[in-house]
C-alpha cells in the first residue's frame, strides 16, 4: 500500500492564552486526573518509537509553532521540524508557544532563526492556518490525530498500528 503523508495545522485548543496556561488549570482537574488516560496515549506512541515523557505541565498556544512549521514547509525542512517540536512538548515538556522555544527549533530545522521570528512575529501564515482549520470543520474533525484518506474517510484518534493498518486496508478495499 503506497501512502502519501501530508500533516496540516490544526488547533486543539485556539483559546489556549498566548503564553499558554497549566493544563490542570485549563481542564479544571486535579493534575493526577491526567495520568490515567495519558497512560493509553503514552504506550501508543511508545509503540510507534516516538519520545513521550510525562504529562505535559503546560497547554501551550500552538498557533505560532504551526505557522513556524508552516514556514519550515515552505523552505523544505517541514520534517526537520515536526518531530522536534513533537518532541519539545511531549518529551521535554517545553511551552512550543515561547518564543525560545522557537527560535531554537527553527535553527534547529536549519532555518535562520532571526527571519523565522520576523515571520512569526509578523503574522505571516495565519491566512493558512485559517484555511487548514475551516477544511477540518468541513470534514467534522474536532480532535488529533485525525487521518483523512482521499479526502472521503476519516481515522480518528492515536490508534494502534494495528488499527490503522486495518483501516486503510478496508478504505483501499472499498475503494477497489
Amino acid at each position: 500500500m503506497d501512502l502519501e503523508i501530508t500533516w496540516t495545522p490544526f488547533e486543539l485548543h485556539p483559546d489556549t492564552p498566548p503564553e499558554g496556561i497549566p493544563l490542570h488549570e485549563y481542564f479544571g482537574r486535579d493534575p493526577s486526573q491526567f495520568e490515567e488516560s495519558y497512560r493509553g496515549l503514552k504506550q501508543r506512541v511508545e509503540e510507534l518509537g516516538l519520545p513521550m515523557g510525562d504529562v505535559p505541565s503546560v497547554m501551550s498556544n500552538s498557533n505560532k509553532v504551526l505557522r513556524l512549521a508552516e514556514y519550515a514547509r515552505d523552505n523544505g525542512v517541514f520534517d526537520r521540524l515536526h518531530l522536534p517540536a513533537f518532541e519539545a512538548y511531549f518529551a521535554d515538556d517545553r511551552n512550543l508557544g515561547e518564543d525560545q522555544v522557537l527560535r531554537e527549533l527553527a535553527e534547529e530545522a536549519g532555518l535562520d532563526p532571526d527571519e523565522a521570528m520576523r515571520v512569526l512575529d509578523g503574522g505571516d501564515y495565519e491566512d493558512r492556518i485559517e484555511n487548514a482549520m475551516r477544511r477540518a470543520r468541513e470534514y467534522g474533525i474536532t480532535g488529533t490525530p485525525t487521518f483523512v484518506v482521499e479526502g472521503r474517510y476519516g481515522i480518528v484518534g492515536a490508534q494502534p498500528y494495528e488499527a490503522l493498518r486495518d483501516g486503510l486496508k478496508k478504505i483501499q478495499e472499498e475503494m477497489g
